[in-house]
């Protein structure tokens, strides 16, 4: 083996494993025969060579790097934290919208209180049936998740200006998460497989 190949194959290792094993044989014996052709031009053929590596190799990690993230962090995971997210943030939204409400209405005599944390909880409990149905991504789940998300948005919309009588988190959070939701699901469905029943919604 010439000083020649030896530098190449030392190039060829900037491209990912995977590629070299698949075209490594081939891209040393191509070199060779343009290395044999290009013989009173060996400068243009090393600064053709290394110009190649250098534009191509970082794509080719870049691409398999990504393929690798989206192999770990699939749709199903995303789906899988959001439904755990909404489960979590429907049980806060329930229990701080409970607790504020029969503190308020109880407390000071005020109904509009009371039925702000009756909205705020049957809120919550919607969030969290969006959560369960998410996880177990029952064929309906997105609908129901949608649902749940704008009929969340619309109780604490109604809560913050009707009767503005929760506190800041649980405001934030009643008309934060549900947008995020929706958001999410969107982008789902747009990147969705037919196979997925979220994206037979």
């Amino acid at each position: 083996m010439s000083a020649h190949e030896t530098i190449y194959r030392f190039l060829l290792r900037a491209y990912p494993d995977e590629f070299r094993s698949a075209y490594g044989r081939e891209m040393e014996q191509l070199f060779r025969d343009q290395r044999r052709d290009a013989a009173d031009s060996a400068v243009r053929l090393w600064a053709e060579t290394v110009w190649d590596v250098v534009r191509s190799a970082p794509a080719l990690r870049i691409e398999g790097a990504r393929a690798r993230w989206n192999h770990i962090y699939t749709r199903e995971s995303n789906m899988k934290t959001m439904a755990i997210l909404a489960m979590l943030t429907g049980i806060v939204l329930a229990a701080s919208a409970l607790i504020e409400g029969w503190a308020g209405g109880i407390g000071n005599h005020d109904g509009l209180s009371l039925t702000a944390g009756i909205l705020g909880l049957l809120a919550g409990a919607l969030l969290f049936a969006a959560g369960i149905g998410l996880l177990r991504q029952s064929s309906r789940a997105a609908m129901r998740a949608n649902v749940g998300a704008i009929t969340c948005l619309a109780a604490f919309a109604l809560i913050t200006v009707a009767a503005p009588r929760m506190s800041v988190l649980t405001t934030i959070l009643g008309i934060g998460f549900p947008i995020a939701l929706l958001f999410f699901l969107r982008w789902t469905r747009g990147r969705g497989s037919s196979a997925s029943p979220i994206a037979r919604v």
